[in-house]
């Protein structure tokens, strides 16, 4: 009976499994440049990958990444849109510590100052030539008549050559006849 009791108390009781910790991550850098924000770190021997994990100023996960470790080494990039506080958090990739820093952000958003301006004007422009370049003939063809200047028209004719008139014997006659009546009277 004694040996039943030991039995279900070895049983039930939990028993404690020694493991070896896992790698932990020793030392992690964040720098940005504009809107990518590069992590590099170094871990103890023995870690073959870290994932590292984007968080923004709410505490919210926007992004993860896992990143080979070579010699003790590893780094990533994440790409931001806007201009936040930002967390990086790594650990390694079985588990074990997680070591987080943060960075401010401030230089997000590309900049459109000036430019926005300038491609505004070129824009409007650019609409009114074309407009006037396909009005203007229309509006040439319309007004010619009223605002074109007069054309002065010669009363000259052209000189033509004289055509040739072959009077018959007949109509000679006539002529000749004609006169002669008119004399008697």
């Amino acid at each position: 009976m004694k040996k039943i009791i030991v039995l279900l108390l070895l049983l039930v009781l939990p028993v404690t499994v020694f493991a070896a910790e896992a790698p932990k991550v020793t030392k992690l850098e964040l720098k940005n440049d504009k809107q990518v924000i590069t992590y590099t770190g170094e871990m103890e021997d023995g870690s073959l990958a870290v994932m590292c994990k984007l968080y923004n100023s709410n505490n919210e996960e926007l992004d993860y990444l896992s990143s080979a470790v070579d010699t003790n080494k590893f780094e990533g990039k994440f790409t931001v849109s806007k201009n936040d506080t930002y967390k990086v958090s790594c650990a390694n990739y079985e588990g074990g510590d997680i070591k987080s820093e943060t960075i401010k952000v401030a230089n997000a958003n590309p900049k459109t100052g000036d430019e926005v301006e300038i491609y505004c004007i070129v824009f409007a422009v650019s609409v009114a030539a074309v407009v006037i370049a396909l009005m203007y003939p229309k509006y040439l063809k319309k007004n010619r008549k009223s605002t074109a200047p007069a054309v002065k028209r010669s009363t000259t004719k052209k000189a033509t050559t004289p055509k040739k008139t072959t009077t018959t014997k007949k109509a000679a006659t006539k002529k000749t006849t004609a006169k002669k009546t008119t004399k008697k009277k």
